[in-house]
């Protein structure tokens, strides 16, 4: 299946994301009525996106186990890793340089602790990421995919006890870590979120063996669940734990629910938000760039408190979904499709359980 509901649910995290970040570029419209519930929601698409990332990866190392058949481990991993590299970082490394130039046009009062060049550019590690804020999910995005490449390539078609593995790992770390929170990496190497992945995983695993059951009331329970958990993650920022609990379970509920429908042939998703869902790591990369650069002009303009509030914020909206849908046609698809007929023969999907590129025409 392509499962056109995830991209659809991509499509929404997105949308969730963008909308929680309206608010902050100026500080005049923190104050703004609707920013406290804007942002106590929408920061929950990071982790919708974080299951999704788990089902997605399930797949595909079960896709690639199945080409060791016919290529040989070392040609399927390459194939694996190479593809990941080329959906993530040529187009993040283009949205960093127009990230630096907004930041010496327009910058901040004041930046976050600065992480060295390096651990930007390669995404190892490099949150906070103070160029491209929203930066800091790819990196244990980065972390996760690593963890699957190494276990494709060490473990061939028993790869999936790798993830399995480092993902107990990860559990009994946040276990002893609730009493002492983890420093430097360690706070990174096991970070709570990152046992969201294997929530993806989990969903994958239960929808692939059958089990389709209770997806009807599953659905607006856990938006209900999320929509109550938002109220205390709002109140208590300090716990990632309860991140993970509050946002991440209904998450991979939610994903089930969604995916269910599809696979019952019950509900899909509008084209609409498909279209958006091939989009959205263009919509998700450069929304922040877009708002403080338009947060520069705003107040070059004298737009700051002659201009209501609602409007600026429409209007960043607009533009940001924009930029994003510009960046989708104008460099994430050609740079996926040159790249991958550069490095692997064939143009690279605009997400993971498309099929892949051919005759130079990107797959939907």
């Amino acid at each position: 299946m392509s499962y056109r509901n995830i991209q659809g649910m991509r499509a929404i995290a997105a949308l969730m994301v963008l909308s929680s970040h309206l608010f902050w570029s100026l500080v005049p419209m923190r104050s703004h009525w609707a920013k406290p519930y804007f942002s106590a929601v929408g920061p929950s698409g990071v982790d919708v996106f974080f299951v999704i990332s788990g089902f997605i990866i399930y797949h595909v190392m079960q896709r690639s186990i199945g080409a060791m058949e016919v290529s040989g481990r070392g040609s399927a991993v390459f194939a694996f890793a190479m593809k990941r590299f080329i959906r993530i970082y040529p187009l993040y490394w283009v949205a960093f340089i127009a990230g630096c130039g907004v930041l010496a046009w327009a910058p901040p009062t004041a930046l976050p602790r600065q992480k060295s060049l390096f651990e930007l550019l390669t995404l190892v590690d490099g949150i906070p990421n103070y160029v491209v804020n929203v930066a800091w999910s790819l990196a244990y995005e980065v972390y996760f995919y690593a963890v699957a490449a190494v276990s494709l390539l060490i473990l061939g078609r028993r790869a999936g006890w790798g993830p399995a593995a480092w993902f107990g790992l990860v559990a009994v770390a946040v276990g002893i870590g609730l009493g002492s929170p983890w420093r430097e990496p360690f706070d990174y190497l096991f970070a709570p979120i990152l046992l969201e992945f294997s929530f993806g995983v989990a969903v994958a695993m239960l929808v692939e063996r059958g089990v389709r059951r209770l997806h009807g009331a599953m659905l607006p329970g856990a938006v209900a669940w999320m929509a109550a958990a938002s109220y205390l993650l709002w109140e208590n920022p300090a716990f990632p734990s309860l991140r993970v609990l509050g946002w991440g379970v209904p998450a991979a509920v939610l994903i089930y629910a969604i995916v269910v429908l599809e696979v019952r042939r019950e509900w899909v998703m509008p084209r609409t938000l498909q279209y958006l869902g091939d989009a959205s790591f263009s919509l998700y990369l450069w929304h922040m760039i877009v708002y403080d650069a338009l947060a520069g002009i705003f107040v070059r303009l004298g737009w700051v408190g002659t201009v209501p509030a609602t409007a600026l914020a429409a209007f960043m909206a607009v533009i940001g979904v924009g930029v994003g849908l510009l960046s989708y046609h104008w460099l994430e698809k050609p740079l996926l499709r040159h790249l991958g007929q550069r490095f692997l023969g064939h143009g690279v999907a605009s997400h993971s359980l498309g099929s892949e590129v051919r005759a130079g025409n990107l797959a939907g």
